[in-house]
């Protein structure tokens, strides 16, 4: 067993607001070259155990005992906007409670949480000292294992600084030390992020429609907690495919002063997009992305995505470039489409339909397959069809691209695809129907009023003799 907080503070000490070129660095390198090897294996094993408690899979009690090991490892937090109460009214009642079996439960997550965020700082420390430990050929595969094995079933503000510190070690890795270090990296860590966003996006989904009951309360710090987790794996996607991004131990520069794009041996994106092994689970991940009910971060990927385009573009015709092709003109194709129709994403169709006009106009000649997506539309003509294309083809201008895809789309616009055989003619003609419609319940509702509250003056008693009465 480690003395944790000894050893995180003598870590942190050694290495934290230091130079590689001071000689302090270059002591505390070479202090700690021989125990970081002896240290590694037992704070892995730490936060496995750290990262298993958390999955309802390795409690070994009783269906009633499981609801309060789950009420016990819940993170209670404040939350400006969302939590009842002020900040202080929050810790006053946290203080409150130490004598109570919630007072317990808290001592108990705490602790739970102490072990797993004191791991979290020994790796972030051992990586300031670079060849110490990326040198090592066999961390990776232990490494990813320790932190994701277990890591969806962490909460979503647990999961958020689990991203954060899995962001630091992986953009601090030397290239020289990439191809060993990055690959069970990320691949596992993009794994377990759409494993992770995407069923809590399900279940937020699940809770508006009713499916599933909760607190209002909790239910908006989950959906505001998972949307900044969501933004924070989105914006990691968009600092993969920098393409400024280069080697992190090249000389500091000044950030203002633009900057050149780095050797493709040196690039973060180039290496990216030449592993399958990565790209496969990124790529997947800004599909699903493409779906999550969050315009920011929906707006990012879009962006993202089209910015990646052209490197499996022709003349780069690989097996692997192929089946990336035609990964995107179906899966990303569909999604595209699919939010295109969706009420929520009214305001991203602009950038929806750019996406989609980006990847027909390189791939389309490619590859039929955007063609037949289209054709399978329903409400879409062939010969619509193939005036757009035509015309996407003729088309250099990003914006008139993105009116032919809206113009071609506009009969579907705005209506989700299960719900498209609901619908007939074009929106225009629908608005008619409606407008015709109301005009005609209108009339009928008024000649109905008019023809049954008429008031006949002559129908009632004979008051004539009160009106004598008054002279």
């Amino acid at each position: 067993m480690l003395p944790l907080r000894g050893t995180k503070t003598m870590l942190a000490v050694s290495t934290d607001k230091l130079k590689k070129s001071a000689p302090a660095y270059s002591v505390a390198c070479t202090m700690w070259h021989d125990l970081i090897p002896q240290i590694l294996p037992t704070l892995l094993q730490l936060l496995s155990h750290a990262h298993a408690f958390h999955n309802p899979a390795n409690w070994a009690v009783s269906q009633e005992m499981k609801l309060v090991v789950e009420r016990i490892l819940t993170d209670r937090f404040w939350q400006a906007g969302i939590s009842t109460g002020s900040r202080d009214d929050f810790y006053a009642k946290i203080t409150a409670s130490k004598s109570t079996l919630e007072g317990f439960a808290s001592s108990v997550r705490g602790k739970i949480r102490a072990v797993r965020e004191s791991c979290y700082s020994m790796l972030f420390s051992m990586s300031r000292m670079r060849h110490q430990f990326y040198g090592f050929a066999e961390l990776p595969g232990p490494l990813s294992e320790a932190l994701f094995k277990d890591s969806e079933h962490l909460s979503s503000h647990q999961f958020s600084v689990l991203l954060n510190i899995s962001r630091c070690l992986i953009d601090d890795c030397p290239v020289q030390y990439r191809n060993q270090f990055l690959p069970p990296m990320l691949a596992t860590l993009f794994r377990s992020i759409d494993r992770k966003i995407t069923t809590e996006w399900e279940i937020i989904e699940q809770r508006k429609s009713g499916i599933s009951d909760g607190d209002l309360t909790d239910e908006m710090k989950s959906e505001s907690v998972l949307r900044q987790l969501t933004y924070s794996a989105v914006i990691m996607v968009a600092s993969l495919f920098d393409p400024q991004r280069g080697d992190p131990d090249r000389a500091e520069t000044d950030p203002s002063a633009p900057q050149p794009n780095p050797e493709p041996s040196d690039s973060i994106r180039h290496f990216v997009l030449s592993s399958p092994e990565i790209f496969e689970p990124v790529m997947l991940f800004c599909t699903h992305a493409l779906r999550m009910r969050d315009t920011r971060c929906c707006s990012i990927i879009t962006r993202v995505v089209r910015s990646i385009l052209s490197d499996f573009a022709p003349p780069n015709n690989s097996p692997t470039t192929e089946t990336i092709r035609e990964f995107i003109c179906t899966d990303v194709l569909k999604a595209c489409i699919t939010s295109v129709h969706e009420s929520y994403f009214v305001d991203m169709q602009k950038d929806l339909a750019q996406l989609i006009a980006s990847i027909w106009v390189l791939y389309g000649f490619v590859t039929p397959t955007p063609r037949a997506l289209f054709l399978s539309l329903p409400g879409i003509t062939e010969d619509k069809v193939s005036q757009t294309e035509a015309q996407l083809q003729r088309c250099s201008s990003p914006r008139q691209q993105r009116a032919l895809i809206l113009e071609l789309l506009e009969p579907l616009r705005g209506v989700s695809i299960s719900e498209q055989g609901k619908i007939l003619g074009s929106r225009e003609e629908r608005r008619k129907a409606r407008t015709t419609l109301q005009e005609r319940y209108m009339t009928n509702e008024m000649e109905t009023q008019q023809e049954t509250h008429r008031v006949d003056i002559n129908d009632g008693p004979d008051l004539s003799g009160v009106a004598d009465m008054f002279g």
